[in-house]
């Protein structure tokens, strides 16, 4: 991760993106850029107020964020970084500029008060992830020390090898432990019905997978990585295994945990970003899957 692009509104958990960006990019040893956007509100000719021209007030709203996020990179120790301002819509041009920068990391920051962050649903936060061809880490906090445990949760899908490297990563700048969690969740009961259906084998098969994944990875030549199968609903169990080993970062990637999850439930992703309260790496799905 050579170069990490951090977005800010200004504002306090902008700042905690600037400052864990800012952190990685030490760690890492890498370059910390930061971005802003500007959203002029943009009123169609005849229902603008007389003499309005939002180009006319539009300069000095620009020159207003830029004031506010240099100052939070001052605050942040890196003074002197790249500032990137945008004027428009937040989240696609957050998207936009990781993507033209070549960021390989995109920090963005999330509401700490638990009630604010269960609305996470339509903030720029969410449409960024869903946006971005990169990974995002979501500061609740800011943070400018290492992590000191990463849980990387897989689904054994094709994604779960970028949730390792990824995990991994990050894990090997800080000096961080790392554990690998796999949630075997139940077969809805029309597919128990319609199939013989052996408990054990199915918890056989699915550790199987598990272990041949990090074996690709190469993960299981040493015990300095702990794997971890719990069974459950992947979202309660991520968190419950969160809680359980204290780790203060989850690496995951974008898809549910499961076909009816994603279908009927919603994003485990996102229900991990809104009761998880940690700091969450969120890994796109390759290329070729989107």
């Amino acid at each position: 991760m050579n170069k990490i692009l951090a977005a800010t509104d200004g504002s306090e958990h902008g700042l905690a993106a600037v400052v864990t960006g800012a952190g990685c990019a030490e760690r890492l040893g890498g370059t910390l850029e930061l971005v802003t956007v500007v959203e002029v509100l943009l009123l169609p000719p005849a229902y603008a107020p007389p003499g309005l021209e939002p180009s006319d007030f539009e300069p000095d709203i620009v020159t207003d964020a830029r004031a506010r996020v240099e100052e939070q990179a001052k605050q942040a120790g890196v003074e002197g970084a790249t500032v990137h301002v945008r004027s428009g819509f937040a989240a696609p041009l957050i998207a936009r500029t990781a993507e033209e920068e070549g960021a390989d990391l995109l920090v963005v920051g999330a509401y700490q008060e638990p009630s604010i962050a269960r609305t996470l649903v339509g903030s720029t936060a969410e449409r960024v992830l869903r946006l971005a061809h990169v990974p995002v880490l979501v500061a609740s906090q800011p943070r400018d020390g290492a992590f000191r445990r990463v849980l990387a949760a897989i689904d054994l899908s094709r994604q779960s090898r970028q949730v390792l490297e990824t995990a991994r990563a990050i894990a090997e700048a800080d000096h961080a432990d790392l554990r690998v969690l796999y949630v075997l969740e139940p077969l809805p009961m029309m597919l128990l019905e319609a199939a013989v259906y052996n408990e054990s084998e199915h918890r056989r098969h699915a550790r199987e997978q598990m272990e041949s994944i990090l074996e690709d990875a190469g993960l299981m030549s040493g015990t300095a990585v702990e794997a971890r199968m719990r069974e459950g609903e992947s979202g309660h169990e991520i968190l419950e295994e969160t809680q359980d080993w204290d780790a203060d970062l989850i690496v995951m990637g974008t898809h549910g945990f499961g076909f009816f999850d994603r279908l009927l439930v919603g994003s485990t992703s996102l229900y991990v970003l809104r009761h998880g309260h940690r700091a969450t790496l969120i890994v796109p799905p390759p290329a070729r899957e989107e």
